[in-house]
């Protein structure tokens, strides 16, 4: 999208995906709550990455899917995945995070219901905790670990400080955090300045806020933390393209 805008882009992964391995000591129970499926009110996925693992899995143990189950999506990128394994789920309709999804009205009074969240080891507890002060019984399976990218420096160098960044678009608080201890070189030994000079495009305030904490000068919230959000967010940055000028 933002190349056939004229943009000169790079992408960076701060996040590195690694799936749970049969020899993990968490992929026994991850294995049961999918054999348990059956035993759930309500699934909820929290990312294409866990709706992807999970298909997969659910292909393995279920021809045919457990039928009265509840499914629910973080954002449209998971439902899509959900839907590429014949899986139908319910989104929120405005926003992409679980503040948005816990607005559903199926989400509300959850007394005596059982429900089973896909997701990724570690990462925020809001879901959780907030489902369970709903009244639920809330299980957690872990589909994968994620990890900070190892770079050489001067690939680094190459990607952050050599590049005359005129923006930087970040998915994700993890994501922001993971950059900025990437950004510091194997030895601590970059001067994040410029970095944090970059106007930053986040997908919600709680990131800005974590942004703001991280010394960013100029941050720009999205409206949510799909594609199309976070480049309206970069396009009404003022002053952009003279920035851009300036740099080339």
């Amino acid at each position: 999208m933002l190349e056939a805008k004229g943009a000169d882009t790079a992408m960076l992964s701060t996040i590195e995906i690694a799936p749970i391995a049969e020899q993990d000591p968490e992929y026994a129970r991850l294995k049961q709550h999918i054999l348990d499926l059956d035993l759930f009110d309500i699934i909820i996925c929290v990312s294409a990455n866990a709706a992807r693992l999970a298909g997969e899995l659910i292909d393995q143990y279920w021809p045919q899917l457990p039928v009265k189950l509840k499914w629910f999506a973080i954002g449209q990128a998971t439902q899509s995945a959900l839907a590429n394994y014949d899986i139908w789920s319910t989104t929120a309709t405005k926003g992409t995070d679980s503040e948005a999804l816990l607005k559903a009205s199926d989400l509300q009074q959850l007394q005596n219901s059982k429900v089973l969240i896909l997701k990724g080891t570690s990462g925020r507890e809001l879901l959780s905790e907030t489902l369970r002060s709903r009244g639920a019984q809330v299980f957690e399976a872990n589909l994968y670990n994620r990890l900070i990218p190892v770079y050489t420096d001067q690939q680094i160098k190459n990607a952050l400080y050599n590049s005359s960044l005129s923006a930087i678009l970040v998915s994700s608080g993890e994501a922001l955090c993971n950059l900025m201890t990437i950004a510091k070189g194997s030895h601590n030994q970059f001067d994040t300045k410029p970095l944090l000079a970059t106007c930053v495009i986040v997908p919600s305030t709680r990131v800005a806020q974590i942004a703001s904490t991280q010394g960013y000068q100029s941050i720009k919230v999205a409206a949510a933390a799909d594609n199309k959000s976070m480049v309206l967010a970069l396009l009404s940055v003022k002053g952009l393209e003279a920035d851009n000028e300036e740099k080339n």
